[in-house]
């Protein structure tokens, strides 16, 4: 007796449960439509490199990871998003708004022709939707804490989610995303090249040759050494080549990308998942303080894989290089 009493519990129980997951659906789909937000879904892959040859600090050792699913930013903050930030920020505490601001002095650096971006990247209306960058690790935090309570201060009528949380990925979902559903392959639109069958760049990142996207050192026989041993030596890129540090319009052939500095945060195609330039443009942090992933317009190939890391200094550090983009986790529907 006991037991048939239970059927039409059961019953019910998973029929509440088929309509919450129904309502969740609906409510997902309302906030893709109406916000810059793709749905990354949960699954299961191998995280780093499957190359034995890339047994160096930036290439993480194969390991399984399981991601529970996410939001993700299919494009990174630009300058528009970061000067509304600040604009909005200035209302009522000018002070920390001016702290928050980016180090535009990135741009400045001895002969590398670029002190124009210092007065006119951040600003101008030119640039309104290229990465914005100068931002730190600390700064990124801050903008993804006010995005928070931007958004959780709403009145429940204006919200698709009840709580949410905005912040930096993990690196573990970041490679995940930046894959796009390509499991083996080594960068995010599929195959192992830097342009597709079209001859098209695929990414915004320095390309010299096909050997740049394996790696800038490669061990080479040198005659000028010892015994004719066989040493280490540095592969002719445009970092040795160029008369500045970020003068690449002077290389001889082709240039980067067809690009000069960073590119719109909506150029190139976007990988599998609707993630426009996992690779390239800029550098992206991730919530490991000191990590950024997927290289930038001034890196070769090498550093555009979807397994390969980089390093900066510490949490106040910024670069012309490092931008970042958000995820953002269901706190509670």
């Amino acid at each position: 007796m006991k037991q048939l009493l239970l059927i039409p519990i059961l019953i019910v129980f998973a029929a509440t449960a088929f309509a919450q997951s129904k309502q969740e659906l609906k409510q997902q789909k309302k906030f893709l439509k109406n916000h810059q937000f793709v749905f990354i879904p949960s699954g299961t892959y191998n995280m780093g490199s499957r190359d034995q040859k890339f047994d160096r600090p930036e290439q993480l050792k194969p390991s399984v990871q399981t991601i529970e699913s996410f939001y993700m930013m299919p494009y990174e903050v630009s300058n528009y998003d970061y000067l509304t930030y600040l604009e909005s920020l200035e209302t009522t505490d000018k002070e920390l708004a001016d702290s928050l601001y980016p180090d535009t002095l990135v741009w400045s650096r001895n002969n590398a022709y670029n002190n124009k971006y210092t007065d006119y990247y951040f600003r101008h209306p030119s640039y309104r939707n290229y990465p914005v960058v100068g931002v730190s690790y600390n700064k990124a935090v801050a903008y993804a804490d006010w995005l928070t309570q931007q958004y959780n201060n709403k009145p429940d009528e204006e919200k698709v989610f009840a709580k949410v949380k905005f912040r930096l990925p993990t690196e573990e979902e970041w490679e995940y995303a930046a894959r796009g559903g390509l499991e083996l392959s080594d960068f995010p639109w599929g195959g192992p090249y830097m342009r597709n069958a079209n001859g098209d760049h695929m990414a915004n990142m320095v390309y010299i040759s096909q050997a740049s996207v394996y790696r800038d050192t490669v061990w080479i026989d040198n005659p000028d050494e010892e015994n004719d041993s066989i040493k280490p030596a540095v592969m002719p890129t445009v970092r040795y080549l160029s008369t500045g540090a970020s003068d690449y319009l002077r290389v001889a052939g082709q240039l980067n990308d067809i690009t000069d500095i960073t590119a719109p945060v909506d150029a190139y195609p976007p990988n599998g998942f609707g993630l426009y330039n996992m690779t390239g443009n800029v550098e992206e942090m991730v919530d490991l303080i000191g990590i950024t992933r997927g290289g930038s317009w001034r890196d070769t190939g090498y550093y555009g894989m979807v397994s390969t890391r980089q390093f900066y200094q510490n949490p106040d550090f910024c670069s012309n290089e490092i931008g970042f983009r958000l995820v953002l986790e269901v706190v509670k529907y």
